[in-house]
């Protein structure tokens, strides 16, 4: 079993029920966190890479949500988790596969394919995307 194979597993045995977008973006975090720990691995959320996007210009600057340092158990992985389709999440991953790391796009929120892409995994995982109340959200000034 690789190792995207095996996140994958754990990812499909969660269940997000009724929490908001918010929230299951939280879960998925924290899983892949408690996961990478477990192995012995070293997790860091929002970790920069370089975008070389145009050779005139300097790389733009950009952050993946989860990189995974597996130092000696191989290569390390850079992971974005979305609820929506984000070209730029792809471009941040193909350069890190680029760059040597497996790129992992871990896609939910909706029934639209995220795609195939080059040096790109993808799991694509079965939730629905809800927003949080309006109430819950934030405080309303109430008249009377």
């Amino acid at each position: 079993m690789t190792v995207v194979d095996e996140l994958a597993t754990v990812l499909f045995a969660l269940s997000s029920g009724s929490l908001t977008t918010g929230a299951v973006t939280a879960q998925i975090t924290c899983e892949l966190t408690t996961w990478a720990l477990g192995h012995g691995w070293l997790p860091r959320a929002e970790a920069r890479v370089q975008i070389p996007d145009d050779p005139a210009r300097p790389p733009r600057l950009g952050y993946v949500d989860l990189m995974i340092r597996r130092g000696r158990h191989g290569p390390d992985l850079a992971i974005e988790i979305d609820s929506a389709d984000k070209p730029w999440s792809v471009a941040k991953l193909r350069h890190a596969a680029a760059a040597g790391m497996i790129a992992i796009w871990v896609r939910w929120g909706d029934e639209a394919w995220a795609g195939v892409y080059d040096g790109v995994d993808v799991i694509q995982l079965p939730a629905t995307r809800r927003s949080a109340s309006r109430r819950s959200a934030t405080m309303q000034l109430t008249l009377w």
